[in-house]
């Protein structure tokens, strides 16, 4: 269909090689290279997706029984630009599709080295411009491997092939687990040849493809914030600053950077999203925006800003100081070096490990991105330490006291962000936490009283409950230590392992005639600190509720010394020492949240 000199559309329905239907084309034997241009996303198709589609072919090729059938298949809509002088086609939609192709005829030619049909067919058809090349070096590096060997790593690719060698696997036995007979050139014929594409080709300019591709994403594409983040800064750069298309280099060059970081720490710490939620709380305090944009998702948060600064809608909440931001790859650049700065360096001691995993597991976990905004706005080194105790104090105090996420525990923490950023010296940021921290008597006004909500009824509330027992745990541990492999340790077994919180005296009690009178002799006591601990999941559910002096043989295999030293410090177990012990850890844990982070 015609549209214009500028702007045309077509559509052909095509197979992978062999396609002599009139009308019809084939994707790998035109002499076409296919790119998958710099603002798409990487591929990223997960092993649910891997199976269901490798399944779907192998049962249009052969039904559910076996019997060799060779129904058409087809997979779907690919949208590409126009060649251009070079012979490339960007693809607009279908990477994820596409790509998967090319992944299982790369298994399939490493299975099956003899098959002529998979001999002639060379991969070098497809390459990926996404993330300023970082993409194509693990694409190239699926290419030329011999798929001999798998430890899992970063590589998508990879990954996907070494999953679909088990799924061809899985699918060419039996049910004794025998290779049966299997039909390679058949297959691959079938493959190329009666699995099928409808394939639109749009001609236009850059600024065209880009509306494209947001339609795409309006009528079913999985686009992140990502991604479309990505577009709109491009249309940004463009509109709005003047730039011309090289603008996609440097923006790509932001999504490299974090690809390399992910790979240097061998785990992916954060992606485009998380920078992006530690950038809309930077924007909002440094051009004065409404507080109540600190609520909004990410996602959300740009999309209706780009609105507002190209004056496509007028939303609630963005006022003039919206349209005036002023965006800018440097600090989002520099918000991913401070990102990885504090991922490689976020603890000196086994406290603040357990101060960050405590925000962590607070009512507000969600002002742990305060750490890569100190960061940013104060030249700090070990003082962001100091920062991270007193601020976790705070987090954790407003967890106890109240039942969910207060507004003014949230309105203090984007104002301290404002502070933070606009330019108050560290000294004055510190002040204003500690006056927030105040003193134990200030939290002990009224209903939310603090010294009852840490000792008292913790059963109640898991949240508060879980934060109390592992701060407490943490307290008994030698928790100023810097000894890493200690630190490690502490970290994996105290917040990342499997842990439950222990009844000394069960609360339902092994031998059913007793309970009606430990309940009505301990009363609320049963659910207090006293009666409670941290204790491995795997020693509790072993212990079951069995009495105390049972359990004791359970609890002397425990890591925990906390629960040492519950054992050491008491052979037996009633009301009396629940009633001193509940009195002590209530001591224990409120003298280090109002002690100084400085002693």
């Amino acid at each position: 269909m015609e549209l214009g000199k500028s702007f045309s559309i077509s559509a052909k329905t095509c197979t992978l090689k062999y396609n002599n239907q009139e009308g019809k084309a084939a994707i790998i034997n035109n002499e076409v290279k296919y790119v998958i241009p710099i603002y798409q996303r990487p591929y990223s198709w997960s092993d649910e997706q891997i199976r269901k589609f490798i399944s779907d072919i192998f049962i249009s090729f052969c039904g559910n029984d076996g019997n060799v059938i060779e129904e058409p298949m087809f997979i779907g809509t690919m949208q590409l630009s126009a060649k251009n002088s070079n012979a490339e086609q960007e693809i607009i939609d279908g990477q994820q599709r596409l790509t998967t192709l090319l992944i299982f005829l790369k298994v399939l030619k490493v299975k099956f080295p003899n098959c002529d049909e998979l001999h002639q067919i060379n991969l070098d058809w497809l390459s990926t411009r996404v993330n300023n090349g970082r993409q194509q070096l693990c694409l190239q590096e699926l290419i030329l491997s011999d798929l001999s060997s798998h430890s899992n790593n970063l590589n998508t690719y990879l990954n996907n092939a070494f999953l679909v060698f088990e799924l061809l696997n899985e699918q060419t036995k039996d049910s004794n687990e025998e290779e049966f007979l299997f039909d390679i050139n058949r297959f691959v014929r079938y493959l190329i040849s009666k699995v099928y594409f409808v394939v639109i080709e749009t001609r236009a300019g850059l600024s065209k493809t880009l509306q494209i591709f947001n339609s795409i994403n309006t009528t079913g594409m999985d686009l992140n914030g990502g991604d479309i983040f990505k577009i709109k800064m491009y249309e940004y750069l463009k509109v709005i600053k003047g730039r011309d298309e090289t603008a996609f280099d440097d923006i790509s060059k932001l999504y490299e950077s974090i690809d390399k970081y992910n790979a240097e720490l061998k785990y992916e710490v954060t992606d485009m999203r998380g920078i992006l939620r530690i950038y809309q709380s930077i924007l909002i305090a440094k051009f004065d925006l409404n507080n109540i944009l600190y609520s909004y998702s990410n996602d959300t948060f740009f999309e209706r800003l780009f609105d507002t600064i190209f004056k496509i809608n007028s939303w609630e909440h963005f006022n003039n100081n919206a349209a005036n931001v002023d965006l800018s790859l440097d600090d989002i650049q520099r918000i991913i070096e401070v990102q990885y700065l504090w991922e490689k360096d976020w603890y000196r001691t086994a406290e603040d490990m357990g101060c960050y995993k405590l925000i962590e597991q607070s009512r507000y976990s969600k002002y742990a991105d305060l750490m890569p905004i100190i960061l940013m706005f104060q030249n700090l080194e070990y003082d962001r330490f100091e920062f991270l105790r007193l601020l976790s104090r705070v987090y954790i105090i407003y967890s106890i006291r109240f039942q969910k996420s207060i507004y003014e525990i949230n309105n203090w923490s984007n104002e301290l962000i404002k502070y933070i950023i606009n330019g108050a010296t560290y000294d004055s940021i510190i002040f204003k936490i500690k006056e927030k921290i105040s003193d134990r008597n200030s939290h002990n006004q009224g209903f939310n009283n603090l010294d009852w909500f840490v000792s008292e009824n913790l059963t109640e509330n898991a949240k508060r409950k879980n934060m109390i027992c592992s701060l407490s745990a943490l307290l008994e541990e030698d928790y100023r230590t810097t000894d890493k492999d200690q630190i490690e340790m502490l970290k994996k077994s105290l917040f990342e392992s499997l842990i439950d919180i222990e009844h000394l005296q069960s609360y339902r009690d092994s031998d059913g005639e007793k309970r009606l009178d430990i309940w009505k002799e301990w009363g609320e006591n049963i659910n207090s600190i006293g009666n409670l601990m941290i204790l491995e999941q795997e020693i509790n559910r072993s212990i079951s509720n069995n009495p105390y002096e049972v359990k004791v043989d359970g609890y002397n295999k425990s890591k925990f010394s906390i629960v040492k030293n519950q054992v050491t410090k008491y052979s037996d177990w009633d009301l009396e020492k629940c009633l001193n012990r509940k009195n002590a850890e209530r001591e224990k844990v409120l003298d280090y949240i109002f002690r100084s982070s400085q002693d």
